[in-house]
């Protein structure tokens, strides 16, 4: 439970979230030619082939038929068995926000009056049955637009529909916002003007979330890539730990004061985060390449909470060919996960929306990791009626740009969630904004 109620902003009402509506998701080979034999002067001496006779061509061959693609197997059966949406323009207490454009610059007035409820970039099952820790990315898209939007740690209460048909629902029961009162953050916050020190989305670009059992949070973050390590009241507890070789984007602050290079582009740091086998390794995945890395490879990496260090030795992960992106990573047992890839298109447009099973305990150096396909978004069984405005019998599909958070909660059970980088729009429609769906899978092949 919650360690300070001055951290922790319990909020009283619920946000009820029924199962919004959306609309539909909606050469042939040459013939070889003959040449007819000319007729001999003289009888050949011998010979096991019977002679053409004189003046008779041989037959064309027939045309080749050119060699049809491999039909890939179909994707293993899956079938949704659990559905509920919460509808965006959901607001939590807060000071306003979204005052700031793209590159920066000041409006006139805040487009929202507090703080959006948005944006769920992770996901960890909370401290009683149907609560769920969900981590808020950072707020509108990039660092020079969130400036005003405060990171923070929902806990959530979901209830999704069912087959026994149970009304879904959704309810905020507290938000930790996160703070750096110890000055653990090397660099200047964007707001300093209180003791908290509470950070912002210009501060940092929280992606994934590991809950430990001593009730602390470790963190992955896209700006520097960091890895950082809160209380469960969102107070940092050390400095952000760097990535081997301090590699870093373009938004880390040494780069953009021309004190370092990138050599991880904006936006693909630690999208993918949870903890291996041992209870102590935190197991990262870059969601981008490293530059001079083969354009599909992404470095896995591991981390010893424990002796606060990088383990030897890079491990690999490759992408399908048309895929962009590694997002979120869920441990099944010992120290074998799942994995989503993604490509970089939504709604009907998506194709490519995939969840791989690796083993990192069969690793072999220098070489991709072996990667079964075991659930494929795009084609997810309906039999129960639970996704909506979908033809009967057609698959139900998962086409977001950001299929961002996967929780396994069995070998047969995973949880999943699609961040919707509020306001934006075009999972379920051009002109739709985008709500946060968690949908609940129940796998026919165990993991």
């Amino acid at each position: 439970m919650l360690a300070s109620p001055v951290r922790a902003l319990i909020v009283a009402a619920a946000i009820v979230a029924p199962c919004a509506t959306f609309p539909a998701a909606a050469a042939d080979a040459t013939a070889a030619k003959s040449v007819a034999p000319k007729p001999a002067t003289k009888p050949a001496a011998s010979s096991s082939k019977p002679t053409q006779p004189a003046g008779k061509k041989k037959s064309a061959a027939a045309p080749k038929k050119p060699l049809a693609p491999p039909v890939p197997p179909p994707p293993p059966p899956v079938e949704l068995i659990g559905y509920v949406v919460m509808p965006p323009g959901a607001f939590r207490a807060g000071p306003p926000s979204g005052q700031f454009d793209d590159a920066g610059r000041r409006a006139a007035a805040p487009r929202f009056d507090s703080q959006p409820v948005q944006g769920v970039s992770s996901i960890k099952p909370g401290p009683t049955g149907g609560a769920w820790w969900a981590l808020s990315d950072n707020g509108f898209g990039n660092k020079w637009n969130s400036s005003d939007y405060r990171l923070c740690v929902y806990l959530f209460e979901v209830t999704p529909r069912t087959a026994a048909g149970a009304d879904s629902r959704t309810a905020l029961q507290a938000v930790i916002e996160l703070s750096d009162p110890a000055k653990n953050f090397p660099w200047r916050l964007t707001d300093e003007s209180t003791p908290e020190r509470l950070l912002t989305g210009a501060d940092a670009d929280p992606e994934s979330l590991v809950a430990m059992a001593d009730d602390t949070f470790w963190i992955g973050d896209e700006f520097g890539p960091w890895l950082l390590h809160f209380s469960v009241d969102g107070e940092l507890l050390g400095p952000p730990v760097e990535l081997p070789d301090n590699l870093r984007s373009p938004d880390h602050p040494l780069v953009i004061a021309h004190a370092d290079e990138a050599r991880i582009a904006h936006s693909r740091g630690f999208e993918a985060l949870d903890l291996a086998g041992d209870g102590k390794t935190l197991v990262a995945i870059l969601e981008g390449a490293v530059a001079g890395d083969p354009p599909q490879q992404r470095r896995v990496q591991r981390y010893d909470t424990g002796a606060a260090k990088w383990l030897p030795g890079t491990l690999i992960y490759e992408l399908d060919t048309d895929t962009m992106s590694v997002t979120d990573m869920s441990r099944i047992d010992g120290n074998r996960f799942v994995v989503i890839e993604r490509d970089d298109l939504r709604g009907d447009a998506a194709k490519a929306k995939r969840v791989y099973s690796i083993d990192l305990d069969k690793a072999v150096p220098g070489k991709p990791l072996a990667k079964k396909l075991v659930i494929d978004l795009l084609a997810i069984g309906n039999a129960h009626g639970l996704g909506e405005n979908v033809v009967p019998g057609a698959p139900f599909r998962f086409p977001y740009l950001t299929t961002e958070s996967i929780q396994v909660l069995d070998r047969k059970h995973v949880v999943m969630v699609n961040d919707n980088n509020y306001p934006s729009t075009g999972g379920r429609g051009p002109a739709v904004t985008d709500g946060t769906e968690w949908i609940w899978l129940e796998l026919a092949n165990p993991l």
